[in-house]
């Protein structure tokens, strides 16, 4: 293993990791396969990369004017559906900014919690890191959800918010998030509705042009996530602009 990965990432590493793909800059380790940096991967890769800064502002003003304290109150409900504990091992898929953190359960102690968020966009990266490095126990990942440089069955708490909808390969992603989830792990998916793409991000200023032709069927990302899980449910929060996909991972 290189002298350059974080020591809190090392338990969870796969051994076979291709050394042309790993790299670490200033605190975040890089795992970039270029099969999986195509497509939409890399059109929202450098979407999210130039939207990075402005982010959080968005949605703290913009948002609350547009919305109150609705998308708070959904971003709680959200965290809920997981089944939080101390002294967990978390993998937060497509991390952006990491603001969901800011909603966990009150009765968890997060110092105790072992904590990994993957993106895509190094630039969001950046962000959750200035914004949460001396507050919890986290360590981040640059690379895509369709390969995950975690080793199988790693985390107790596995869940994905944001991006899933216009993922290159979504079946694939879950794959992957099932693979790095420990037995019997309730995994959680989640993302905006159609409705909410029509209605905000295409005819937002910042997103439209990414968002123009954008359309997700949500029956494909339901049917990609395989038979073999149990407990599967779909909820609906926010009035129908968000939803969240819970299922358990059965044990070996």
């Amino acid at each position: 293993m290189q002298d350059f990965i974080p020591k809190p990432l090392i338990p969870f590493l796969r051994k076979d990791l291709n050394p042309n793909y790993i790299s670490e800059e200033r605190g975040i380790l890089k795992y970039l396969n270029p099969d999986f940096l195509q497509g939409d991967n890399d059109k929202y890769m450098k979407f999210y990369n130039r939207l990075a800064p402005f982010y959080d502002f968005g949605e703290r003003w913009i948002g609350w004017l547009k919305y109150g304290n609705s998308v708070a109150e959904m971003r709680r409900k959200m965290m809920q559906l997981l089944e939080w504990k101390d002294n967990a091992s978390v993998l937060y898929v497509s991390i952006g900014t990491g603001k969901d953190f800011k909603y966990m359960p009150q009765n968890i102690n997060i110092k105790t919690l072992s904590l990994v968020g993957i993106d895509i966009s190094e630039a969001m990266l950046r962000r959750a890191q200035k914004v949460w490095k001396d507050k919890l126990n986290l360590s981040l990942v640059n690379c895509p959800a369709e390969d995950l440089p975690f080793d199988d069955n790693s985390f107790d708490i596995v869940f994905h918010v944001g991006g899933i909808n216009f993922f290159s390969d979504k079946q694939r992603a879950i794959d992957e998030m099932l693979r790095v989830a420990k037995p019997n792990t309730l995994l959680m998916i989640a993302d905006e509705t159609q409705d909410f793409i029509r209605d905000q991000y295409q005819k937002n200023v910042f997103s439209k042009e990414a968002y123009k032709d954008a359309h997700f069927d949500l029956t494909e990302i339901q049917n990609s996530i395989p038979n073999s899980v149990t407990d599967r449910q779909t909820h609906f929060l926010w009035d129908n602009r968000f939803y969240a996909i819970t299922f358990r991972k059965t044990a070996d």
